[in-house]
């Protein structure tokens, strides 16, 4: 008998080894193979999206593929529209970047000045008193003679130029974006074809209607987590427009599209948009009072909005842990950059979908439910 709990615990030692090893092995393989599967998961999230519109197309008539065809090329448009609208801003804004960072940095140096008189007093390191008019001066010594001058180094490769760096991740941007189209384009035109072999891969009838609950039930989640998210957005970015233009913030529009693009991107997105107004703050207003106005409207925004528009919007359908959400953001930032906290959160439902499906994952929904 105690021969046989050793052999007990010993397989559940190994068991539990195995599974720790190959998460590890796969949490590699997504970080390595990262250019081939995020591509993959973003044309998945927005394929459940935009499913719906096809179908839609579908009944009145259209062919899958046509109906495929339109929906892309309207969403090609619409980001179209949106670049050139945030072209001439985030144009200017970025030829104003050196500057404003220059100017950031001599009024955090100014405004911290005292701070360090203070820290330098209590440790003992202030400057000494100059002396009294009564008391002989020292005799100043002699300054040195100044060195002679070192011969100019040899000219190594030239640095890249911020611009230069710009240009190359908005290249490597561009041919991510075509390559996430032409996924989701295929996949909008197979129609059903990959559900109905995912189905037919799957062995029994209770597996097959599981896949099919799980499916189905995902694609409704994150098709309304997308949709909701950009209604909320947009109206988060109009009124930081408008609260950017009641103070004197320069190009009040721009703010508003980027409020509405970053926050798409859970935590980071809002912490990218304060940073980038502080910058903008100390560059335009000369009080601290004045600089901090523009990312305290905008954190005060965000909070009603996460607080009292976004529980009220996404309803009961979205019932995920924050503790969770930042973790699963933390994760997948760390996978994947910054499309892996946009995927976050729908990668985070689909696991909780599954877990409530499938008994053997309840741990991992019960994990990330509230």
């Amino acid at each position: 008998m105690y021969s046989g709990v050793v052999i007990l615990v010993t397989t559940n030692r190994s068991t539990l080894s195995l599974r720790i090893i190959a998460a590890i092995l796969v949490i590699a393989a997504l970080a390595v193979g990262r250019e081939f599967f995020m591509p993959i998961a973003l044309a998945l999230c927005f394929h459940a999206l935009l499913r719906p519109v096809v179908r839609l197309l579908e009944g009145l008539g259209l062919p899958t593929a046509l109906g495929a065809s339109v929906v892309v090329l309207s969403v090609l448009g619409l980001l179209v529209v949106g670049g050139f609208a945030l072209s001439g801003p985030v144009s200017n804004f970025v030829d104003r970047a050196p500057e404003s960072v220059t100017k950031a940095r001599t009024k955090l140096r100014t405004m911290g000045r005292p701070f360090q008189r203070v820290s330098e007093a209590a440790s003992g390191n202030a400057p000494a008193p100059p002396p009294s008019g009564g008391q002989a001066h020292a005799p100043q010594p002699t300054p040195p003679a100044p060195p002679a001058p070192a011969p100019a180094p040899a000219a190594g490769p030239p640095v890249p130029s911020f611009v230069t760096v710009l240009l190359g991740s908005a290249t490597a941007l561009v041919a991510g974006f075509v390559e996430v189209l032409l996924l989701l384009f295929l996949m909008l035109a197979a129609g059903n074809l990959l559900f109905r072999k995912l189905v037919k891969v799957v062995p029994g009838p209770d597996e097959k209607r599981t896949v099919s609950d799980v499916f189905h039930e995902t694609e409704s989640i994150v098709s309304r987590y997308i949709v909701v998210t950009a209604l909320i957005n947009i109206g988060q970015g109009i009124a930081v427009a408008i609260a950017m233009w009641l103070i004197g913030m320069p190009d009040p529009l721009m703010w508003g599209l980027l409020t509405f693009v970053l926050e798409f991107i859970p935590y980071l997105g809002g912490a990218i948009n304060v940073g980038l107004l502080l910058i903008t703050g100390f560059t335009v207003f000369s009080g601290v009072g004045k600089v901090l106005l523009a990312p305290g409207l905008y954190l005060v925004i965000t909070t009603l909005q996460n607080n009292v528009v976004s529980p009220y919007a996404y309803g009961n359908r979205l019932k995920l842990s924050p503790l969770a959400v930042m973790i699963c953001a933390m994760f997948w930032w760390f996978v994947w950059g910054i499309p892996g906290v946009f995927l976050a959160i729908p990668i985070a439902a689909t696991l909780k979908v599954l877990g409530d499906q499938v008994p053997r994952f309840g741990a991992m929904a019960e994990l990330l439910g509230e």
